[in-house]
């Protein structure tokens, strides 16, 4: 019995040593959140109007094709636009014979978070060399992907909305766009926090 107690005394003082055998201390996290602003083209980086028939170069080409992109971003954004004239080296084509026209297929919807006076063919932004804000602000525009995700529709020679008035044949007849050939430009989107 002596042994079994002095057993349990060992084990009651292993179990209260245990106790106060402890200490504590702490761990700090700090946790910065930054801005950020993150432009994508998705799809359709490269476009190709093909200028072959009267009918094209009397009213322009309604459908060249469709870029697709996404914004992420924490805070609220704009949008704009930018390209110099079409060239071949020596002719130009000015850039406002090209279009855009914008679907929102993400969560934000024209007229709520984003606005954008260029949501129709007819009314199509006549691209121009200095950045014209083609998606604006509207009730918060801030998220991800899925928030912000947008179809860019290109038109060309077409004179709906701020494009140029003139016909390609018209400008082709008075010198304006100097021969035919092969003609390039690159457009420029820039995102911009509000």
């Amino acid at each position: 019995m002596k042994k079994f107690t002095f057993i349990l005394s060992i084990i009651l003082m292993a179990q209260v040593g245990a106790i106060y055998a402890q200490d504590t201390d702490v761990v700090n996290f700090t946790v910065t959140l930054e801005d950020v602003l993150n432009l994508e083209v998705t799809g359709g980086a490269d476009q190709t109007a093909l200028f072959n028939t009267p009918a094209t170069y009397n009213f322009g080409i309604d459908a060249v094709g469709t870029s697709t992109i996404i914004i992420e971003s924490t805070t609220n954004w704009n949008l704009a636009i930018a390209a110099p004239d079409f060239s071949n080296g020596g002719d130009i084509i000015p850039i406002n014979n090209l279009g855009v026209w914008l679907e929102a297929t993400g969560t934000h919807q024209f007229g709520a978070e984003v606005t954008s006076s260029f949501t129709i063919l007819g009314s199509a932004c006549g691209v121009t060399n200095v950045n014209q804000t083609i998606i604006d602000n509207g009730t918060g525009n801030n998220g991800d992907a899925t928030d912000n995700a947008f179809n860019l529709n290109w038109t060309m020679g077409t004179m709906y909305g701020t494009m140029n008035g003139a016909s390609m044949f018209d400008q082709m007849a008075d010198g304006t766009i100097g021969s035919t050939g092969v003609y390039t430009t690159t457009a420029t989107l820039t995102l911009t926090a509000e």
